[in-house]
């Protein structure tokens, strides 16, 4: 008889099992791609050290959809994150500056619901992200949002450095 036939079947089942180690990245961010922002940060990171390396390239990255999670503070989602990340105060504005590192600031694109987030959060994120497109459902001219964003922001920060401590000045002329 051949020596082949004899084999343990184990180690023959053994030797074709694939593990996810065997994956190349790419195909594993290729995945990732089609998750949302809960599962980039809640879930992948935790499965296994080779997913959460995948999940480090700045390719899961490249578009933040806060259309299905509410990462606000007190939300569910805010408070999975905190015990997930060991994090006593979370902030939109922590977890906005932890998407953008985890992009490497090369985030091209933003999906929000209308009104969900503060124009100074806005702001941060577009100076974080220069390629960085803003759009609404429903949509709006994501080119157009930015640049209003930003000269907001600018506005906002200059009236509250000429008004000092008494808030915006007031310059009408009333008698």
């Amino acid at each position: 008889m051949d020596e082949s036939t004899h084999q343990n079947p184990k180690r023959i089942k053994d030797s074709s099992e694939r593990r996810w180690e065997d994956l190349p990245v790419n195909c594993l961010v290729a995945i990732f791609l089609r998750l949302g922002l809960d599962d980039m940060t809640l879930s992948i990171p935790f499965v296994c050290k080779f997913w959460h390396e995948a999940s480090l390239d700045p390719t899961c990255w490249k578009v933040l959809d806060f259309r299905v999670n509410n990462p606000s503070q007190g939300s569910s989602f805010s408070e999975r994150f905190k015990h997930e990340y060991h994090v006593n105060n979370y902030t939109f504005r922590g977890f906005l500056k932890f998407v953008a590192n985890r992009s490497h600031r090369l985030a091209t694109k933003m999906i929000l619901p209308v009104g969900r987030l503060p124009i100074s959060d806005m702001a941060y994120i577009c100076k974080e992200c220069p390629m960085l497109k803003i759009t609404w459902q429903p949509e709006c001219d994501s080119n157009f949002i930015r640049k209003f964003i930003l000269m907001l922001h600018e506005t906002m920060l200059r009236s509250n450095r000429f008004a000092g401590d008494d808030g915006p000045s007031n310059n009408s002329n009333e008698t």
